[in-house]
């Protein structure tokens, strides 16, 4: 029972002296900006702010009191909203906070809108549907902005390629485009309770981290595997990435007939391209190819050198892009 007792103890302070380590040395992480949601799975905290690290950025991120990127000005009820849809590359929490893209928007339009950041690391169009059913009021809203990578969202639909080690995550499946059926997040396990705890310390990451390191490194053919491929059969990815654009479509123009839905595509398969851009058209979806727009303009989209993300200043040019083509006006 000594013996034990000791043991515990000298864990105890263990943890404590590698989490003052961490928090005080070059070795610093950071924490996670995230918690449970019940109706996403995952939601950003609100009222946070904390260092985002890697091996070419530290920077420091906040939200606000709904949990999105903060705004450099406070809303206006007289103004209309603009809301943003995305993945990790519109919530960029890599990227200074007046430089992100709603901000850079707002600085590009003269703060003629409220731009409202619902951008959600680990997400595609089916999470974004959700998150526009559960947390986004579109009552004031003239324009919505999804940001789309078409190879990237293929996978990212299908709940197959969830990684074992991610946190629970909402997913919506199609029977056709007008039959859906959304997959609730599991609920909240003692696991999801204690990690949301734990997630406030710069250990609970750093841990976080080394197992998805490992896993990578123990298993490179499973995630080899999520690389698209032309032999790979994509209808049901399509199907689903499809219906979630179709029922955002719908459900925009069911509150407001007058919401304006705009897409920003990124994608490198003329083939990806050639299915995307027959169905918009069919759909009446307005569009741009992001990549293809910005070398017109001779403009460079460019992108962090240790995970690809945008820089401060691809955000600042997709703003000049959406502004200069009159996209949204």
């Amino acid at each position: 029972m000594k013996n034990f007792t000791i043991i515990l103890i000298s864990s105890f302070l263990a943890l404590v002296c590698f989490e003052l380590f961490l928090k005080y040395s070059p070795f610093e992480w950071g924490v996670s900006a995230t918690k449970y949601d019940k109706k996403i799975g995952l939601w950003h905290k609100e009222n946070f702010q904390e260092y985002i690290i890697e091996e070419c950025y530290k920077n420091r991120y906040s939200y606000d009191e709904k949990g999105l990127p903060s705004n450099i000005v406070p809303y206006d009820s007289n103004k209309k909203d603009v809301i943003l849809l995305g993945d990790s590359n519109v919530e960029a929490q890599m990227v200074k906070n007046e430089y992100i893209m709603h901000n850079s928007l707002a600085k590009e339009f003269n703060y003629k809108y409220n731009f409202m950041n619902y951008g959600l690391a680990g997400t595609s169009p089916t999470q974004q549907l959700v998150i526009l059913q559960e947390k986004v009021d579109l009552n004031n809203t003239k324009y919505l902005l999804q940001f789309i990578d078409i190879e990237g969202d293929l996978l990212d639909v299908d709940s197959k390629n969830l990684s074992s080690l991610a946190r629970p995550k909402v997913y919506v499946t199609f029977d056709n485009l007008d039959d859906y059926t959304i997959i609730p997040p599991r609920e909240e396990t003692l696991f999801d309770k204690m990690s949301d705890k734990l997630n406030y310390y710069q250990s609970y990451l750093f841990v976080k981290k080394t197992l998805y390191f490992l896993k990578s490194k123990l298993s490179p053919k499973k995630e080899a595997d999520r690389k698209t491929k032309e032999d790979v059969d994509l209808s049901k990815n399509w199907l689903y990435l499809k219906g979630a654009i179709y029922q955002t479509n719908k459900l925009i123009h069911s509150v407001n007939s007058k919401i304006e839905y705009k897409l920003v595509l990124r994608s490198k398969s003329k083939k990806n391209k050639a299915i995307m851009k027959k169905f918009l058209n069919e759909q009446n979806i307005d569009f741009i190819f992001l990549n293809e727009t910005a070398k017109k303009l001779n403009l460079k989209l460019e992108s962090f050198t240790c995970d690809s993300h945008w820089t401060s200043k691809a955000h600042r040019n997709i703003a000049k892009i959406i502004k200069e083509i009159g996209f949204i006006e």
